[in-house]
Formats: structure tokens, C-alpha cells, sequence
């Protein structure tokens, strides 16, 4: 190899590890304690303390993500597609079998589902904590997760995810993490609608 082709190939060699040193700053941006986000008409407000980062924000999700000592804390609001349910009976039995699948993955600890209302809707609001095993890329004992599912006031195919989790060695949601998820919960708007002779509007 010539003076010039090393020299070359060393600048190629930073330019890359300059770039993959980049993406993961990227990827993570910091943001202030209760930072607004539209999400299509949804109002999403990040957690009340310091230290969150934006993970991703688009039409379909928002997720924050805070890392610690006490392990990698986790709040996002998801539209998922599901189907139309003729009745919240037939809404709710499905939406507890679409998250039973999706937890079936994982080692139960607990798992525990609620009907209840919030928002002015009938939501599946569920608990769950899970056994995980240690290795050298995570020394976290437990994820733990709590979070509602609701009807989508405008598109009557989709629910919106709201979800507060965390890996950590505390086998459930602390307190102060409890307090938080509430709180995040609460703060999340779905869009104001009006009935008309044509269907469902958006109030603007």
C-alpha cells in the first residue's frame, strides 16, 4: 500500500467511527421535563423530571427513554390497527387477548388486567411484572410495565397505547415510578370530536 492509499484508507477508517459515534446521539435527543409532542392530533407530554431523551416521534409513536443507576426507564404512546368492534365487551375481550399474546413471550411473575374507564372510555388497563435473566449485556433482574389501552376517538380501527416501563433489579414499579407513569397517563389529550350528519370531525 502506496503513502497515499494508506493515508486513504486511514481517513476512511475515522470518518466511519466519527459516524457510528454520531448515530447513537442521534437517535436519543435530550429534552426538557414536560416537552409537548403532536402525535396526528394526539397530545403527548414527556415525564416531569430531568434526565428523559426523545427516542422517536412520528403519526404512530412517541417514546422517551430516561437510563440510571436504578435501570432503563421507558414511556411511549403507540397507535396500534386492531379492527371495528361492534361493543366495548367485544373491544376489551380482544384487546386483553392481543396483549396476552404479546406478554406470553416472557417469564410471568404477574399479569394482571382491568376494564375500566378512563378518558371518558371503556380501556383495558393492564400490570405486569416479568422475570429476566442477567447476562453481560444487561444486569437487570425484572421488567416491570403498566399501561392502558383505549379506543381511538377517530380512526375506529385503531387503540392508543399508553405504556410506562422499566428494566431494573426492583421486582415491580417503585412509588415515585407508579406516580410518575400516572401522571404521563393523565397528561396524554386525544383530539376534541364533534357528531355530525357525516360522521366524526375534528375540532381544530
Amino acid at each position: 500500500m502506496d503513502r497515499r492509499n494508506f493515508i486513504n484508507h486511514i481517513l476512511v477508517i475515522i470518518a466511519t467511527t466519527l459516524f457510528c459515534a454520531v448515530v447513537p446521539a442521534q437517535a436519543q435527543t435530550s429534552i426538557k421535563p414536560s416537552s409537548i409532542y403532536d402525535q396526528d392530533g394526539i397530545t403527548v407530554v414527556s415525564p416531569n423530571q430531568s434526565g428523559w431523551s426523545l427516542l422517536k416521534t412520528d403519526k404512530a409513536e412517541t417514546v422517551f427513554e430516561k437510563r440510571g443507576e436504578g435501570g432503563i426507564f421507558n414511556a411511549s404512546v403507540k397507535t396500534i390497527r386492531t379492527k371495528i368492534f361492534e361493543t366495548d365487551k367485544e373491544r376489551l375481550a380482544a384487546w386483553e387477548a392481543l396483549k396476552q399474546e404479546e406478554f406470553s413471550k416472557l417469564k410471568q411473575d404477574h399479569l394482571h388486567y382491568n376494564y375500566v374507564r378512563f378518558k371518558g372510555a371503556a380501556c383495558l388497563r393492564y400490570d405486569a411484572i416479568f422475570p429476566i435473566e442477567k447476562t453481560s449485556a444487561s444486569n437487570f433482574a425484572y421488567f416491570n410495565v403498566t399501561g392502558y389501552l383505549c379506543p381511538h376517538l377517530i380512526a375506529r380501527d385503531s387503540a392508543v397505547q399508553m405504556e410506562v416501563s422499566n428494566y431494573s433489579n426492583t421486582r415491580g414499579l417503585t412509588e415515585d415510578l407508579y406516580s410518575l407513569s400516572e401522571e404521563f397517563f393523565e397528561k396524554v389529550t386525544f383530539p376534541r370530536v364533534r357528531i355530525t350528519s357525516v360522521g366524526l370531525v375534528r375540532n381544530h
